[in-house]
C-alpha cells in the first residue's frame, strides 16, 4: 500500500472498506464538478430510460475529495459504492461471501503456482461501446502494479512480476509471479482491483459495470444511468442518484422527508428510532465487519504480550454488543473472521476475567496502567466501544480516557497513536496481506510475528483444500499474541423506504452494490 495518511469511511452502512488504510486516506477537497459532456464515452444512450426506469435515491456521506478514479488512494465508502456500480473485477464475492467469476471465467496455475493463465468472458462491452479484451487487463494490472500511482490495491498484487504480464490472445492473459501464490483468483474479488479501459484511467476512467455516469459533483451528488449493453443481467432500475450529506442524522432526516429512498449510514440508535416510522424498513446485514481497539506494539507497554492479554480480559463482550452496538452485533474472540468455507477455530471464547487481568498487569509491572484511546468517531460504535472499554478497565484499576479528535488529526498521526479504534471488513486473505504482515502501511499496530508471517507464506502457496487449517493456526496466534482487541462483529444497518424492493443483505457490508433486482415503486 502507498505510504499515505489514511482516511476513514464515514458510514458503516454503505459498506465500509478495507481496514483503516488504505480507505482512510486524506484527500484534497477539490469539489470539482463533472457533467455528462465531460465524461466522454461514459453516459449510456436514452434506451436506459425504458421499461423499469425507476430511480433509486441513495443518501451517502459527504466526501469532497472523491473522484471517479476507482484506483485513487482517497476512496471513502461513498466512492467505493459508486465505483462498484461503474466498474468490475475479474472475480467477485456474492452477498453470502461466496466466490464468483465476473470478467474472468477461469484462472489456471502452472505446477508451482508461479504463473496463472486468465480466461476472459467473451462479449463484454465497456460503457463507451468498445470491447473488453486482454489488452485492457494488461493495462489495468500495469496501472495497479506501478508504485508511482499509489493505488490502494497494490499490496494485494505485489507478487505479480510486471514484466511477465502478457496478452496471449484477445481473451487470454498470462500472469507471471515472483513467488508462488495459491489464492490468486480470490484476490481479484477485492474492490480495489477493478478493470478499466486501457488508457482511460485516471482522468476519464471507463468501466464495464451495469451503470454509467451521467453527471458527477464531488462532495455533492452522482447521477448514474443504467448501461443497456451490460453483459450480465441488466438492472431493473433505470438510474441511481447518490446524494451526499454531512452526517448520519442528516441522512436519516432526508429519508424521513422522502428526499431519498435509502440511508446508507445509520447508527443503531438511529436505526431503532426510524423503526416503524413513515413506512420505513431496515436491512440488517450480519457479517464480519469489526470495530477493534488497536494496540501499538512499537510503544511500551503494549509491546508486552502480557499487557495485551490482560487488556483483552478486561472486556465485557456482551456489554459491548448491547451498549456499543445496540444489540446489532455478535460476540467476537480477538481474531478476524475466516471465510464462509472455513469452520471457526477451536479456541475457548474469551470472557471478562478481572482477577487474571490484574495478575498479568502486575507480572508486567503495569498495575497502575493508564492510557487514552484515540478515535475520530466517524463510524457508528467507535466512540461507544471506547467508552465501554474504559468502564470495563476501571474495574481493574486501569485508567482509560477516550480521546475523540478530528479526522485530520487522527489521520495525520496514523501509526503513531499508542491505542486507537480501527475497523475492517476485508475477507481474511487480503486483510492478512494489507494489515497483519510486517511493514504494511495498514499495520498501524506495527505488529511483527515471525511464526504468523511464516504461516502466511504457507497460506499463500497452499492449494485451496489446505487453506482453512493454516488460517486457523494464524487465528490462534492472533488470539494469543495479536495487537487487536476484537470484541464483536457488528451488523451493517440500512434503513430504506418500503417502496424499495429487492435489496439483499451482504456479509461483506456492501448491500448497495447488489442492485440488479432492486425496483422502486410509487
Amino acid at each position: 500500500m502507498p505510504h499515505i495518511p489514511p482516511r476513514s469511511g464515514t458510514a458503516v452502512m454503505s459498506g465500509a472498506s478495507t481496514g483503516r488504510l488504505p480507505v482512510r486516506l486524506l484527500a484534497a477537497a477539490t469539489g470539482a464538478a463533472l457533467t455528462a459532456s465531460a465524461l466522454v464515452g461514459c453516459a449510456p444512450s436514452d434506451r436506459s430510460r425504458g421499461a423499469g426506469s425507476g430511480t433509486l435515491r441513495i443518501a451517502a456521506s459527504t466526501d469532497a475529495g472523491e473522484s471517479l478514479n476507482p484506483y485513487a488512494s482517497n476512496q471513502s465508502p461513498t466512492q467505493e459504492l459508486r465505483s462498484s456500480l461503474l466498474y468490475e473485477g475479474l472475480t467477485a464475492l456474492s452477498p453470502t461471501g461466496e466466490f464468483e467469476w465476473r470478467l474472468a471465467t477461469d484462472m489456471t496455475p502452472n505446477a508451482d503456482l508461479t504463473e496463472w493463465t486468465i480466461k476472459l468472458r467473451p462479449g463484454v462491452t465497456f460503457t463507451d461501446g468498445s470491447p473488453f479484451t486482454s489488452a485492457d487487463v494488461v493495462a489495468s494490472i500495469a496501472y495497479l502494479r506501478d508504485p508511482e500511482h499509489a493505488v490502494q490495491g497494490l499490496a494485494l498484487i505485489e507478487m505479480i512480476d510486471p514484466g511477465k504480464v502478457k496478452a496471449v490472445d484477445d481473451l487470454t492473459v498470462r500472469v507471471g509471479l515472483s513467488k508462488p501464490f495459491g489464492p490468486f483468483k480470490d484476490i481479484w474479488a477485492n474492490v480495489f482491483l477493478p478493470m478499466t479501459k486501457a488508457g482511460s484511467a485516471p482522468a476519464k476512467p471507463i468501466g464495464t459495470g451495469p451503470f454509467a455516469v451521467k453527471a458527477f459533483t464531488a462532495g455533492r451528488q452522482s447521477s448514474l444511468n443504467r448501461f443497456d449493453r451490460y453483459w450480465g443481467t441488466r438492472p431493473k432500475l433505470g438510474a441511481v442518484e447518490i446524494i451526499e450529506y454531512q452526517s448520519q442524522q442528516a441522512q436519516a432526516n432526508a429519508l424521513l422527508s422522502n428526499e431519498v429512498d435509502v440511508a446508507s449510514g445509520a447508527t443503531p440508535a438511529i436505526a431503532k428510532s426510524l423503526g416503524g416510522k413513515d413506512d420505513l424498513k431496515l436491512l440488517d446485514s450480519k457479517g464480519d465487519f469489526t470495530l477493534r481497539i488497536g494496540l501499538n506494539t512499537a510503544v511500551a507497554p503494549f509491546d508486552d504480550v502480557r499487557v495485551r492479554q490482560a487488556l483483552r480480559l478486561l472486556v465485557d463482550r456482551r456489554q459491548v454488543v448491547s451498549n456499543a452496538f445496540g444489540g446489532y452485533a455478535r460476540v467476537a474472540n480477538d481474531h478476524e473472521a475466516g471465510t464462509p468455507q472455513c469452520p471457526a477455530p477451536d479456541m475457548p471464547q474469551r470472557t471478562q476475567d478481572i482477577a487474571q487481568a490484574k495478575k498479568l498487569l502486575a507480572d508486567a509491572g503495569q498495575s497502575d496502567l493508564s492510557f487514552s484511546i484515540a478515535t475520530d468517531g466517524l463510524l457508528p460504535g467507535m466512540q461507544e466501544l471506547a467508552q465501554v472499554f474504559a468502564e470495563n478497565a476501571a474495574k481493574a484499576g486501569v485508567k482509560v480516557a477516550v480521546n475523540v479528535v478530528t479526522p485530520q488529526e487522527f489521520l495525520s498521526k496514523w501509526g503513531k497513536w499508542p491505542v486507537f479504534i480501527d475497523f475492517n471488513t476485508l475477507p481474511y486473505l487480503p486483510y492478512v496481506i494489507t494489515s497483519l504482515l510486517p511493514r504494511r502501511v495498514a499495520n498501524a499496530a506495527h505488529w511483527e510475528n515471525s511464526e504468523f508471517a511464516d504461516l502466511a507464506g504457507k497460506l499463500f502457496a497452499a492449494p485451496e483444500q489446505r487453506q482453512c487449517s493454516i488460517m486457523n493456526q494464524m487465528h490462534k496466534i492472533e488470539y494469543e499474541q495479536g495487537p487487536m482487541i476484537t470484541p464483536a462483529f457488528a451488523n451493517v444497518l440500512l434503513p430504506y423506504r418500503s417502496k424499495v424492493h429487492g435489496l439483499v443483505p451482504d456479509v461483506s457490508g456492501r448491500p448497495l452494490t447488489f442492485l440488479t433486482n432492486v425496483t422502486v415503486g410509487s
